[in-house]
């Protein structure tokens, strides 16, 4: 998986675009690369001031660079700032970034853990670590009233490959009952999913 891609990235990117000032320098270097001194002209802006959000910028993957000693160029990179968009162009998507306020530290430090944006990394092996998990993918699940088993794999599949595991590690939790081959949410696991 590209790091670019990861949630920690997604955020610093949404971070560096929440602020005006670093909006009206993007704007100034969406047609052309400009250097700082320009850009501290052009804004009314102290060189300093460029030069500090010129870096939120750069850290976030929003900027390419051309040096020209003694000068800098910098232009916004465009296909940096579509992926940021497509990183939250689904409900889903947006779900994963922001785990729910009432979420606690503990469950927060292992979803930060176990997770890699919609990738779980590892299965638990300790039970209170593994029903967190358990609990935020059966969140991520869309809303059914009933999995085919060849459904809930894919769904799974694109969380970790070992859908098995976690299917298996769902019917043992009691989070889903299955007959003849339909899955669907016990009473713990629609508790889940309501909360």
């Amino acid at each position: 998986m590209d790091t670019r891609d990861s949630t920690a990235d997604t955020l610093q990117t949404f971070r560096a675009l929440a602020d005006s000032t670093r909006l009206r320098l993007l704007a100034a270097i969406v047609d052309r690369p400009r250097c700082g001194q320009d850009l501290a002209a052009e804004l009314g802006i102290a060189a300093p001031t460029v030069s500090h959000h010129l870096k939120v910028l750069g850290r976030a993957r929003l900027l390419s660079e051309t040096r020209q000693p003694p000068y800098v160029f910098y232009q916004l990179d465009l296909v940096a700032l579509q992926r940021a968009v497509k990183a939250v162009s689904t409900p889903q998507r947006v779900r994963e970034l922001a785990p729910p306020a009432s979420v606690d530290a503990e469950t927060r430090d292992v979803l930060r853990n176990f997770f890699d944006g919609p990738r779980l990394r590892s299965i638990p092996a300790q039970r209170r670590k593994k029903e967190i998990v358990f609990e935020e993918l059966l969140r991520r699940l869309p809303r059914r009233r009933e999995y085919a088993e060849a459904e809930l794999n894919r769904f799974l599949e694109v969380h970790h490959p070992d859908f098995c595991t976690i299917r298996r590690e769902l019917i043992m939790g009691r989070y889903m009952q299955r007959d003849a081959g339909v899955y669907r949410l016990a009473e713990r696991g629609r508790a889940v999913v309501d909360a």
